[in-house]
């Protein structure tokens, strides 16, 4: 469009955009009243909903009083802060308790002899080094499974020798019949205290013709029962006994713990008795001792042929009442099952009686447990006569029939008086030592079967030469990790197994995998044998897993096949086969242990040394300087796990001549006052979470007296939440102030000044504030009985003094208030807020929805209007322009006129 430029006409000389602007201005005046109006309404639904934010706050508060948990939060203190540390969770209950720490846990240390030093010197002999952390054979048994489980009252006992001299032994800190004996044997007494069978020997060494007595201190009744509350006048006093096994039993405690292996769905034994009658057992349903002695007694086709019973010594006999002679009265295992074994009446009865003996006693162990314990593969003991021959030429043949367990064979050994022959258990406790106390030279020591295999069995058959005058059997592997070990503690250090699957493949290449992730059904060792075995059975594959051969673990064996090696790998990145210990291949299987092997060589420092052990993760080991002139260098290795199960047993054929420095002991609590009627309680760390429900407790020192540990309603809680509560509120009272106000110097009004729901609600608050509410069975019924008021300000305030007072005094009264149904505090303001604040059918919510739409059709309106306008404006600015155009035109045409006319005139 010619003449017309930065709208302006050229030729008109008229602004063409500026008069349209100006026109369109004019009535664009009434759409701005009405945007205005638009964005009013938009503050105000702002405004409200900030109102209404606040208001959730405060009911999120409200909401939080009505909650159980806020008033029955239990808060546990200990009167002695530096003796326990305490925490009660969800499960707590209020309640008071007396504890006492009496031993901090400890992790087992122990030191070698020492050495020139640390990184030069070679050992100079290759050996291996194994540490474990099981298999003693003297392990006691806890004073509580004493007297048919009824345990010991723990208090003190006075002891009288013959010489007269008397002391009083504190047994108020005993855990096992061991300690029992510790305490006695370092009193100053010249008593020395065994263990014998089932009860305790009390032995005066002194030469006093007294009476050698033991008597109860300030009317306790501990050495009644310890079976040894007596007087005597020899030298000698003998102990009743205090152990045995009862038909209460469950099958897991006998057989050193080790308890029966059954053939699941399967019968486990066949019972013979003399008149050639049979009938056979399956102990699937058995629990305990006395559910085996039901199952052969009441069993359909005994009808009274064999009595089983309990004898007084803890014994399981079965007794033939046939009188019959046509055959053998005896126990004969049934499909591979290995109970009869196990309860130890797998033989041939003589004189119609078949006894067996469930238990090594009060600290020794069942022969058929060592060697790696009852399997399908072990060697069976045929104890039987055994040649013995000192250095000096004394010699004797000892019938070991009928013996069954080790201390039975070494008390055999020492009573025998024609050999200068000394049996005891080694310096590890693992094995058995024969230690010949004759002269020096002589004919060799010698020890040899002459019927059976007793001697082979315990690794002492041997003949030592002239210089030599000790036999140790070395560890005879006794079985101490079974099918009922618990994966929580298998793992390395006690740790527990981790869950997952597992990739096995026999030695035809036949893979299959197992789970094992599933924790309710994986909690033991046996359920990971018996997973491993039916998918075994399910692939077609030769592999079968069963407890291993050394009693401290299991093995995943090949049962066929020769082209690979067994291999058991992790499946999806996993940890679960090395936690079990069977991560890797083997040409026969793969074997789990918790023994760990340190090969040595003979160019090894010690130096060298401690990096294995600390490579292994069992041990940590470090070299220490005695400070001494010569040899100054010692070895020190400490378990990685803490408490007794951490205690390491290093066994080497090189003498290190290590000794224990720290103990490896449990810490020890007692949880009550009164020694005679509290108990003990030990825990592997310092902690004892499980001690008393809902309780965390961590044990920090040891003290001279109890703590009092008190657990009751924890207030500051309930005064932190009434505290929320307040302030909640009285930030809504600041919202809707600023919301609300409005100042005289600049005329400026809240969004909400003079809203008419704003003064609804909080008046509504206000009432609840100030009501008294109709709470049954309380003595409070306003907040302002709790100490909660308004001030000056319309805000409240909490006296603390008033509300802690009620809370001593009747804290029930306080949670009744606010959570009464239908009528306490918390109830009902919760409605109030919700009646305003619901989402669907809230009052703000009303409101805020009636003026949302206002302004949307408002807005609406106004962009409706926006367009019209903007369209005449276009319109108007195109009628000018055609304007332009036509005085343009004109203009054009008389300039043509004018020059047409000057030529004519000139």
């Amino acid at each position: 469009m010619s003449g017309i430029s930065s709208g302006v006409g050229l030729a008109t000389g008229l602004n063409i955009t500026e008069i349209a602007d100006a026109i369109i201005g004019v009535q664009r005046n009434a759409l701005v009243k009405l945007a205005n109006r638009a964005s009013a309404f938009e503050a105000t639904e702002g405004g409200i909903k900030t109102l209404e934010a606040n208001l959730l706050t405060l009911n999120t508060a409200v909401q939080k009083l009505n909650q159980k948990s806020t008033f029955e939060t239990l808060k546990a203190t200990s009167s002695d802060s530096s003796q326990f540390s305490v925490a009660a969770n969800s499960t707590a209950t209020a309640a008071t308790y007396q504890l006492q720490g009496l031993r901090l846990s400890s992790n087992h240390q122990i030191v070698s002899n020492g050495f020139a030093d640390s990184d030069t010197t070679p050992l100079g002999t290759a050996t291996t080094i194994t540490l474990s952390q099981g298999g003693k054979l003297d392990d006691s048994k806890l004073l509580e499974e004493l007297n048919n489980g009824l345990g010991v009252q723990r208090g003190s006992i006075r002891i009288t020798d013959r010489d007269g001299q008397t002391e009083v032994i504190d047994l108020t800190r005993t855990l096992t019949i061991d300690d029992v004996v510790d305490e006695i044997n370092g009193s100053a007494t010249s008593i020395v205290a065994s263990i014998e069978d089932d009860h305790l020997v009390l032995t005066d060494t002194s030469s006093g013709l007294g009476t050698l007595k033991v008597a109860e201190v300030s009317g306790g009744k501990t050495a009644a029962d310890l079976g040894i509350l007596q007087s005597v006048a020899g030298s000698t006093l003998t102990g009743d006994s205090v152990y045995r096994v009862t038909s209460d039993f469950n099958l897991a405690q006998i057989n050193d713990g080790n308890g029966i292996t059954t053939v699941s769905g399967s019968e486990d034994f066949q019972i013979t008795a003399s008149d050639a009658s049979t009938f056979n057992i399956d102990l699937d349903s058995a629990q305990t001792v006395g559910d085996v002695v039901d199952l052969v007694n009441n069993h359909a086709s005994n009808g009274g042929k064999i009595t089983a019973a309990i004898t007084s010594d803890g014994k399981l006999s079965l007794t033939d009442n046939t009188g019959g002679v046509a055959t053998p009265f005896e126990v004969t295992a049934l499909n591979g099952s290995l109970a009869a074994r196990e309860l130890g009446i797998q033989t041939t009865g003589l004189g119609g009686t078949i006894t067996g003996t469930l238990s090594g006693g009060l600290n020794s162990v069942l022969l058929r447990n060592l060697n790696g314990g009852v399997s399908s593969t072990s060697t069976v003991l045929d104890a039987g006569q055994v040649y013995f021959e000192d250095g000096a030429g004394g010699n004797a043949t000892i019938d070991f029939s009928g013996v069954e367990t080790l201390d039975d064979v070494i008390n055999a050994i020492n009573a025998n008086g024609s050999i200068q022959i000394e049996a005891s258990l080694n310096a590890t406790k693992t094995g058995i030592q024969i230690k010949d106390t004759s002269a020096a030279s002589g004919t060799s020591i010698e020890i040899q079967d002459t019927t059976g295999n007793l001697g082979s069995f315990l690794k002492i058959d041997t003949v030592l030469g002239d210089s030599k005058h000790t036999v140790d059997s070395g560890s005879l592997d006794l079985r101490y990790i079974n099918e009922d070990t618990s994966l929580s503690t298998y793992g390395k250090n006690g740790t527990p197994v981790t869950t997952g699957s597992i990739r096995i493949t026999d030695r035809d290449g036949v893979s299959f995998n197992v789970k094992l992730s599933d924790s309710a059904t994986t909690k033991t060792i046996g359920d990971v044998l018996t997973k491993i075995n039916e998918a075994a059975a399910t692939a077609g594959a030769q592999i079968n897993a069963r407890l291993n051969d050394y009693g401290d673990g299991f093995i995943v064996e090949g049962t066929g096949g020769s082209s690979f090696d067994v291999k058991v790998e992790e499946v999806s990145g996993g940890t679960v086969a090395a936690s079990l210990g069977i991560k890797g291949s083997g040409t026969t299987g793969v074997t789990s242990r918790q023994l760990t092997e340190i090969s040595v060589e003979a160019t090894d420092t010690l130096q060298d040394i401690t990096e294995k052990i600390n490579a292994t993760g069992v041990a940590s080991a470090t070299i220490i300087d005695d400070g001494t002139a010569f040899n100054s260098a010692r070895l020190s290795i400490t378990s990685s796990r803490s408490g007794a199960a951490g205690e390491l047993i290093l066994e080497s054929d090189y003498n290190f001549g290590f000794s224990t420095s720290v103990d490896a002991d449990d810490a020890l609590i007692r949880i009550g006052s009164n020694p005679q009627t509290s108990f003990l309680l030990t825990s592997s760390t310092n902690s004892f979470d499980d001690a008393i429900t809902g309780l965390e407790i961590d044990l920090l020192s040891t003290g001279l007296s109890s703590s009092t540990i008190n657990v009751a309603r924890d207030t500051s809680g309930i005064k932190s939440t009434v505290t929320t509560f307040i302030n909640a509120y009285n930030s809504f009272v600041d919202a809707k102030n600023s919301l609300t106000g409005y100042d005289s110097e600049t005329n400026a009004r809240g969004v909400l000044n003079g809203n008419s729901l704003v003064q609804t609600t909080v008046s509504r608050l206000e009432g609840m504030l100030t009501k008294k509410l109709s709470i049954s069975n309380s003595s409070v019924k306003s907040m302002a009985q709790l100490g909660v008021q308004f001030n000056g300000s319309g805000k409240l305030q909490l006296n603390s003094a008033t509300l802690e007072s009620l809370l001593a005094d009747d804290p029930d009264a306080v949670t009744e208030f606010f959570q009464q149904e239908d009528t306490g505090f918390a109830v009902v303001m919760n409605d109030v807020i919700t009646a305003m604040t619901d989402p669907f059918t809230g009052t703000l919510k009303a409101q805020t929805d009636s003026l949302k739409a206002s302004a949307l059709a408002l807005n609406t309106r106004v962009d409706e209007l926006n367009t019209i306008l903007e369209a005449r404006r276009e319109r108007l600015i195109r009628q000018f322009t055609l304007q332009e155009t036509i005085v343009n035109q004109l203009n054009s045409q008389q300039t043509a006129l004018d020059g047409l006319q000057n030529s004519i005139s000139s």
